[in-house]
C-alpha cells in the first residue's frame, strides 16, 4: 500500500496533469502508464476519485473535439480509461521506489595474461594476471568507484570534486588524482598499496565509520595490511619495482617459497607443487627481469638450494633443501 506522502505526490501530479501544468518530464511520467500497467483498480476512495476526475477531464476533451461521438462508445472509453488509469497509479507508486539497479562491467585476466583499460573518466588501469575488476554502470556520474580482486596499477585523472575509490575487500584506497599499485589477491596473506606519484588515503571499512589506516601515503611508500591479524604497517619502498610486473619485471623482498611459487604460477600459467618440509624459514630477495620460466626456476634454485622437476605444465619443487 502506498504511504500518505506517496499518495499526496500522485494526487498533486494528477492535478497538474488535469490543468495542463505538468512539465514535459512529468507529462511523460503520467503517460508512461501504457507500458507499465500491471495491477487492478485502486481501492483507496480518494485515489479512485482522483482517477475519475482525470477520466472526466479526458472525456470532456473528447466530447468537445467530437460532439457527434456515440454515448455507448463514450461509456466504453470511460470504462477502459478507468481500468488503465489504475495502472498509472501502480506505476507512479513504484516509479521512485525502485530505481533501476546498477549493473557492472567485469573484466578479468587468466594466468599469464594482462590487460590495459581506459576508464570513462580517462584514467588508465593495468590488470595483472589472475585478476578481475568490476566497474559500475554509473561510474563517473556521482562518484568514481571500482572493485578490484588481484593486482592493478592505476593512473588516475585528477578530479578534486570526485574522489576515485578502489575497493579491495575491507580496504579501500581513496585518491583525487595520482598513480599507485594495489595488490590484493584473495589467497595472499597481505594486501599492499604502493604509491608511484602523488598521495592516497587508505581506509578500512567498519560497521559504522571507516577507520583511516593512513591519511596520506606518498610516493615510494607502501602500506601493507594483514587482514587475519588486523594489522598494518607503512614503510618506504621502490614503487616502480613493485609495479614492474607491467614490464615483466618481478621483485621479491624477503619472500617465502610459497609466495614466489604463487607469483610464478600466475605469471607463467603453470601449476607448481611444493614438496618436502623445511625446519627453517627460507626467505629470499631477488628480481626477475624478462626471464623465461626455465631461467626463473634456475635462478631460484641457485639462490635457495631447492631442486625442481618439470613435467609439461606442472612443476614440482622440493623445498626440504632450502637454505
Amino acid at each position: 500500500m502506498e504511504t500518505s506522502s506517496e499518495k499526496d505526490a500522485i494526487l498533486a501530479l494528477l492535478k497538474k496533469y488535469r490543468s495542463g501544468q505538468c512539465t514535459p518530464e512529468e507529462k511523460a511520467r503520467v503517460e508512461a502508464w501504457f507500458d507499465s500497467f500491471e495491477d487492478g483498480i485502486p481501492a483507496d476512495p480518494e485515489m479512485t476519485a482522483a482517477a475519475n476526475k482525470v477520466i472526466r477531464a479526458v472525456m470532456w476533451q473528447l466530447f468537445n473535439r467530437r460532439r457527434a461521438i456515440n454515448y455507448t462508445r463514450l461509456a466504453a472509453a470511460a470504462s477502459i480509461l478507468l481500468i488503465l488509469t489504475a495502472g498509472l497509479f501502480f506505476w507512479l507508486k513504484n516509479y521512485s521506489r525502485t530505481p533501476a539497479p546498477d549493473t557492472f562491467a567485469e573484466i578479468s585476466t587468466g594466468n599469464g595474461e594482462r590487460k590495459k583499460l581506459t576508464l570513462p573518466d580517462g584514467s588508465t588501469l593495468f590488470i595483472n594476471a589472475h585478476s578481475s575488476v568490476k566497474i559500475p554502470s554509473n561510474f563517473g556520474e556521482e562518484q568514481r568507484e571500482i572493485f578490484l580482486s588481484g593486482q592493478g596499477t592505476f593512473d588516475v585523472v585528477s578530479n578534486e570534486a570526485q574522489p576515485f575509490i578502489v575497493h579491495t575487500g575491507k580496504v579501500q584506497t581513496v585518491v583525487l588524482g595520482t598513480s599507485f599499485d594495489v595488490c590484493a589477491y584473495p589467497d595472499d596473506k597481505e594486501l599492499q598499496v604502493a604509491v608511484l606519484s602523488g598521495k592516497v588515503r587508505i581506509e578500512k571499512k567498519t560497521d559504522s565509520l571507516n577507520e583511516i589506516l593512513a591519511a596520506g601515503v606518498i610516493q615510494n611508500q607502501v602500506l601493507v595490511y594483514n587482514e587475519k591479524q588486523d594489522s598494518h604497517k607503512l614503510k618506504a619502498c621502490k614503487a616502480e619495482e613493485i609495479a614492474g610486473w607491467r614490464n615483466n619485471s618481478f621483485f621479491f623482498e624477503q619472500a617465502s617459497l610459497e609466495e614466489i611459487a604463487q607469483l610464478l604460477e600466475r605469471q607463467y600459467n603453470v601449476h607448481i607443487i611444493l614438496s618436502g618440509t623445511t625446519r627453517r624459514s627460507c626467505r629470499y630477495t631477488l628480481q626477475l627481469k624478462n626471464e623465461t620460466l626455465e631461467n626463473a626456476l634456475h635462478l631460484l634454485s641457485q639462490l635457495s638450494g631447492v631442486t625442481y622437476q618439470v613435467n609439461k605444465n606442472e612443476i614440482k619443487i622440493n623445498i626440504s633443501s632450502c637454505e
